[in-house]
């Protein structure tokens, strides 16, 4: 399965944070799937990072990516920009389309790992 991974789901599966659901540790921890990151989620941990919102060591975030096989990092790029559904913090958007790039466009079966609540409620993405 190909999942889009939101910014606190990544960080908090990366810090090994508490908050994170089960399900998520479980999905994220499987080798067998495919995790897809908005370059938006790379750009908020970042700042994340810059204002000590969260401690992880962003070299470590991006090595991580590197390394993995079974992660890709995708441009916000016209596509994305075209599916940006309306109502969403740009942030919370540009992840939600990237997901409809691969949904609408690359016809692809995708969920999307988050816990906002705005986005769960869209029904826009399915999510788990």
């Amino acid at each position: 399965m190909k999942y889009i991974v939101d910014t606190h789901i990544f960080v908090w599966f990366l810090d090994k944070n508490k908050r994170l659901n089960p399900l998520y540790k479980q999905i994220l921890s499987d080798v067998n799937n495919d995790f897809v990151f908005s370059a938006i989620v790379l750009a908020g941990i970042k700042h994340l990072v810059s204002i000590r919102r969260v401690k992880v060591d962003f070299e470590k975030v991006i090595s991580y990516l590197a390394d993995s096989d079974n992660c890709i990092i995708y441009p916000v790029d016209e596509d994305v920009i075209c599916e940006m559904p309306v109502g969403f913090n740009i942030h919370d958007a540009l992840i939600v389309a990237t997901g409809l790039v691969y949904k609408n466009i690359l016809k692809e079966k995708v969920r999307i790992l988050t816990e906002y609540k705005e986005i769960i409620k869209s029904d826009i993405l399915p999510v788990g």
